[in-house]
């Protein structure tokens, strides 16, 4: 089996176990709702108490309810229409499949690590597989020169790049600031709920912070694997955007409302970055020769 025939493959069963995971998310009911218990450090946390997220915490199980409304009626039509264009030759529809494979990959691994252990855990880790092979797969299978010959005189490597970097170092600091005094007091997070550590914190500082960082230094460059990974990160960032504001919307419909500064600073910046990596997204696709 080749390694595009298998990514063929993979695709269909990445959107199938999405679709299961999503709607089992938004659809499962039952539990007897909210209640509070005290975790291992001695801080009281409030449990979603509703559905299969009914062990998580309820900034973690609202917010997982609104991870699996993106899922299901924006990314997984955006990745099944990314491959049947792909697999009419489109290069440009390669990079959008890269992205929505990207967010799977991230989604699964957040599900398999993070969420508390439900009756669907074999089918995040499934979904954590499927999407890493896929997206090792999708990366070896693209031809990098041919997208190098496309980029047009005006392309903004400057500007994709600088965008990409900042990116890379705002989430880390981000996270930083919300694990340093912990790290430095001996105290556990204030969010950290009924959890032992919080993934984004690891995952992101860990994986998308370089990811980000060594993306915009080869756009710098103008190295053809930095136009492989840009576009699919620009996409990426921009449905972190728009599931950030889904989350807000889940959360504050299970009553969980935050502080205006909060939506502001913290929220907003993560909004704001998605709507600059879509307009960039669009200036990338622009920037290129049709094929």
């Amino acid at each position: 089996m080749s390694k595009t025939s298998a990514l063929h493959w993979l695709v269909p069963l990445i959107a199938l176990l999405a679709l299961i995971s999503a709607g089992a998310g938004l659809l499962v009911s039952g539990g007897d709702g909210p209640r509070t218990f005290t975790n291992v450090y001695g801080q009281v946390v409030e449990l979603y108490g509703r559905g299969l997220y009914r062990h998580d915490s309820l900034l973690a199980g609202a917010g997982f309810r609104g991870v699996d409304a993106v899922t299901l009626f924006l990314v997984i039509p955006l990745l099944l229409a990314a491959l049947l264009r792909a697999r009419r030759g489109s290069q440009d529809a390669q990079l959008v499949l890269l992205a929505a494979l990207f967010y799977f990959l991230y989604n699964g691994a957040s599900m398999t690590f993070s969420a508390m252990f439900n009756p669907l855990f074999l089918v995040y880790a499934a979904l954590f597989s499927a999407s890493l092979f896929a997206v090792i797969l999708a990366l070896a299978t693209f031809d990098t020169q041919t997208l190098a010959a496309r980029v047009r005189p005006g392309f903004p490597h400057r500007g994709l790049a600088v965008f990409l970097m900042v990116v890379g170092f705002g989430t880390l600091l981000i996270w930083l600031s919300e694990v340093m005094g912990p790290l430095l007091t001996g105290a556990a997070p204030s969010l950290i709920g009924p959890y032992t550590t919080l993934f984004t914190h690891g995952f992101d500082s860990a994986v998308i912070t370089p990811a980000a960082v060594l993306t915009g230094i080869l756009l710098w460059r103008r190295r053809p694997l930095g136009y492989l990974l840009a576009a699919p990160l620009m996409l990426f960032c921009a449905l972190v955007g728009v599931v950030v504001i889904a989350q807000s919307i889940s959360q504050a419909l299970a009553g969980l409302v935050f502080p205006v500064p909060v939506y502001i600073g913290m929220i907003g910046s993560w909004v704001v970055m998605g709507g600059f990596a879509l307009a960039l997204t669009r200036s990338f696709f622009r920037n290129l020769e049709p094929q």
